[in-house]
């Protein structure tokens, strides 16, 4: 409800147009017309009759986000306290607010923004919902059901309800890295990138909640990538962040460290059975200690992992 309708606009046509929208299985049109519909008769001063309209929404879509971001921001303009903290209650239950770990830390406000910016869909067992390689940036959530993580089409894990993927390929701006199969029926959240980005401008907590993800998950990658060293453990080695500006080198002199970038990309020129090669390396990719040289391409941030050389006190 943020931008105003033409007063020519008539709400009991828009309302009927919605519901007809969403007869035909028009979801996203119909949203948009509601909306409409809401602001219309808002224009015309009557706050009762928008929110007749916005339960129409929500008897027609159930939990959606955008709904419940509808009617919360609706009920706040009417001063309807106790209807807006059952309106975000439910809306907190049904989209797992407590149990996802990009959600936990959330203020109202930065809540109810992101539920304007999220889709709900429907996806069949052995539906895939991207497959690697895929272009794509945009975070999804398991609400309910399971899906199977697989790269290069080996299972690497199972997400299930309250999980969250795809934000490898939101920070990389890059292919996906792996396929997400549903394992049974679920349903499933989005959370466009393109409403995403201006909104981590907006609220530093939420951009902390994801990198903290975001992190995590990198570090899992490289540790995937680190099966042969016997001696890695990620979780328990020594851990640095270092950042270079781009032209800047890098450098890979001490054997007991690991690279792993984690922002930007690195070019490397290596040299391969006398053959000088150069390749560009992007966020999750490891490095460990080669002939050649390599320099920050665009400004880089890259997690120093200092390996275990003895073993001592591993199990």
């Amino acid at each position: 409800m943020k931008n105003p309708l033409s007063p020519e606009k008539d709400p009991k046509k828009l309302l009927r147009q919605a519901e007809k929208a969403a007869a035909a299985g028009e979801m996203k049109k119909s949203l948009e017309i509601f909306e409409s519909c809401v602001r219309a008769y808002l224009h015309r001063k009557m706050p009762f009759k928008a929110l007749a309209a916005a339960k129409v929404a929500k008897t027609i879509f159930g939990n959606h986000p955008k709904v419940h971001a509808l009617l919360i921001r609706l009920l706040r303009t009417m001063d309807l306290q106790g209807d807006l903290r059952e309106e975000y209650r439910q809306s907190s239950t049904a989209l797992k607010k407590d149990a996802v770990v990009i959600f936990r830390g959330l203020t109202r406000e930065e809540f109810i923004e992101l539920l304007d910016i999220m889709d709900i869909f429907q996806v069949k067992k052995s539906q895939y919902i991207f497959r690697q390689h895929d272009v794509g940036e945009d975070i999804y959530i398991v609400i309910d059901g399971a899906v199977g993580v697989y790269r290069n089409n080996t299972l690497v894990t199972v997400l299930s309800s309250g999980d969250v993927f795809g934000e490898l390929g939101f920070f990389f701006q890059a292919s996906r890295s792996a396929s997400v199969k549903a394992l049974v029926k679920c349903r499933i959240s989005r959370i466009s990138a393109a409403g995403l980005r201006p909104l981590c401008r907006r609220f530093p907590g939420l951009r902390q909640s994801l990198e903290a993800l975001y992190h995590e998950r990198i570090l899992k990658k490289a540790g995937e990538e680190l099966l042969h060293h016997p001696l890695a453990d990620l979780r328990n080695d020594m851990l640095t962040i270092a950042r270079f500006h781009r032209g800047q080198a890098l450098s890979f002199d001490d054997e007991a460290y690991v690279t792993i970038i984690k922002h930007g990309i690195v070019e490397v020129d290596m040299d391969e059975r006398g053959l000088k090669t150069k390749r560009f390396l992007r966020p999750g990719h490891v490095i460990e200690r080669f002939g050649g040289s390599a320099r920050a391409n665009t400004d880089v941030e890259v997690i120093r992992a200092r390996i275990n050389l003895t073993g001592a006190g591993r199990d």
